[in-house]
């Protein structure tokens, strides 16, 4: 009879919560931000691509998990050369508009076969250049995944009168998300539809309700009192605050649900999991706050802006692990082709979740 004691289970690995944490201060910022500006003017927009890097590694050095800061290895030559040939594209349409205007079609084509292209790129670039505990990030979409994400899906939606932009709002999350590495450890979402219908829902439901009060206080005080009067004036301006807010604010509030609903439902590997808990109503109220301020002081408050919303998507962050994780490997890669993140910065297009 076998008397040798029996094995005791394994005890699972306790979990590690690691808060996100911006450091930065809008201070320290501005004086990068200031000269920044007065270098790119002085040298002609040359600088441009030096100031983008000392922002990046700025804001990557100061947010932080646990004890390490990210860090972003980009090389502003590479940037520079990416924006001269972004520049290039543009002087070739604006002589083809000037000298040709029936050819400006040809150049739309051109630019929507080239987006998946740009997209691909630009994220590829992003998550090569970006690392953390010194294992670099990467990215393996496809051109076809691009195209399909970010061009079919959203026709899609445009034909079926936008009934189907929840999909096509999870392809584009599910093109970005799940074709990101970190080292050689996949990131994997699983979205559940039906609550970006009932976020979708509710933005609609914001925007209708936001028209309805607009048209109230301009048609309705237009009906019952003179245009000069004082009353009419006032509710213009108020019809305008409102416009301004729901234009500012919606995106922003369907933007913290729907960041929620991705980051919550995505993990790195088999163990790590990720929580967001961001307010959208205190998100909504930044994103205005921010504009408004940035648009009164000509600019100057712009770093403060800047920091202000970092430091609160970084605080509502939380990266949860077992205790032994961090043994993800890496392998040296090349950084990535720069000119497709360059061309869509340039045209101020944001492939972001």
């Amino acid at each position: 009879m076998d008397t040798r004691p029996l094995a005791a289970p394994q005890a699972p690995a306790a979990s590690l919560r690691n808060t996100m944490r911006f450091e930065g201060s809008a201070g320290e910022y501005f004086k990068i931000w200031i000269v920044n500006i007065a270098l790119t003017i002085v040298t002609l927009g040359i600088f441009s691509a030096w100031a983008k890097v000392r922002s990046k590694r700025y804001f990557y050095g100061n947010t932080y998990i646990g004890t390490n800061a990210f860090d972003y290895h980009a090389a502003p030559l590479r940037i520079l050369l990416g924006r001269a040939i972004a520049f290039g594209f543009l002087l070739a349409y604006s002589l083809t508009a000037a000298i040709s205007p029936k050819l400006i079609g040809l150049w739309y084509l051109l630019f929507l076969a080239a987006l998946p292209w740009l997209i691909k790129s630009s994220l590829r670039f992003a998550a090569r250049n970006t690392s953390y505990r010194n294992v670099r990030f990467d990215f393996h979409g496809s051109y076809w995944g691009a195209c399909k994400a970010f061009i079919l899906w959203q026709m899609l939606a445009v034909v079926t009168l936008l009934s189907l932009l929840p999909f096509a709002h999870r392809a584009r999350d599910y093109y970005h998300i799940n074709n990101n590495r970190y080292g050689q450890t996949a990131f994997q979402a699983e979205i559940p539809v039906g609550k970006l219908y009932k976020y979708y829902g509710l933005a609609l439901l914001a925007i209708l309700g936001a028209l309805a009060v607009i048209v109230g206080l301009t048609g309705g005080t237009m009906n019952i009192f003179k245009p000069a009067d004082g009353l009419v004036i006032a509710a213009r301006i108020v019809a305008v605050i409102f416009g301004a807010v729901a234009f500012w604010g919606a995106p922003a509030y369907l933007g913290a649900l729907t960041f929620n609903l991705a980051l919550n439902n995505t993990r790195l590997g088999e163990n790590v999991t990720f929580e967001s808990h961001l307010s959208p109503v205190r998100m909504t109220w930044i994103v205005f706050s921010n504009i408004l301020l940035t648009m009164i002081s000509l600019g100057l408050l712009y770093p403060w802006a800047r920091v202000r919303r970092a430091r609160y998507m970084a605080e509502c962050m939380t990266v949860v692990s077992p205790a032994d994780a961090g043994d993800f490997q890496s392998m040296p890669m090349p950084a990535g082709n720069t000119i497709g993140e360059e061309v869509a910065s340039f045209f101020d297009i944001d492939f972001g979740l």
